[in-house]
């Protein structure tokens, strides 16, 4: 037997018993309504958002949540994400050569700091951007 207060068991019987569904206190489906509506902006991000308002029931949410999941006879698969975690061996850490830094502060008339601030701020874009210009300095 499934168990209403349990997130994942309360998603299936949403998702394939609607007249159990329909049998569940207001209580509980409030209860559950931050994580249904995250779970639904996966799919439905602008509806999502409709619901993301200060002061709205909660129950009410998850009901029409509730009249979307009808259309499905099993709790769908992009309900559900996946998460990795990065242990550290999986971490290869980055270390531009001089040159290209130096061209990258140079053409972006930048400074040490500015370009810490990238590094700490923006680091992906950054090593994606210094990477083309370390590309460019091989061929040349």
């Amino acid at each position: 037997m499934l168990d209403e207060t349990k997130l994942f068991d309360f998603v299936k019987i949403m998702f394939t018993k609607p007249k159990e569904y329909q049998d569940i206190k207001l209580h509980t489906k409030k209860r559950h309504h931050f994580m249904i509506n995250r779970f639904f902006s996966i799919k439905f991000p602008a509806n999502a958002q409709m619901f993301n308002v200060n002061g709205i029931n909660g129950a009410f949410v998850v009901d029409s949540w509730a009249m979307v999941a009808k259309r499905f006879t099993s709790v769908p698969m992009w309900f559900y994400t996946k998460t990795k975690k990065l242990t550290t061996a999986d971490k290869k850490e980055y270390i531009p050569s001089d040159e290209a830094v130096e061209f990258f502060m140079k053409k972006h008339e930048i400074g040490k700091r500015e370009f810490k601030e990238l590094q700490h701020f923006a680091q992906q874009d950054l090593e994606i951007e210094l990477k083309k210009i370390e590309k460019a300095i091989k061929v040349y």
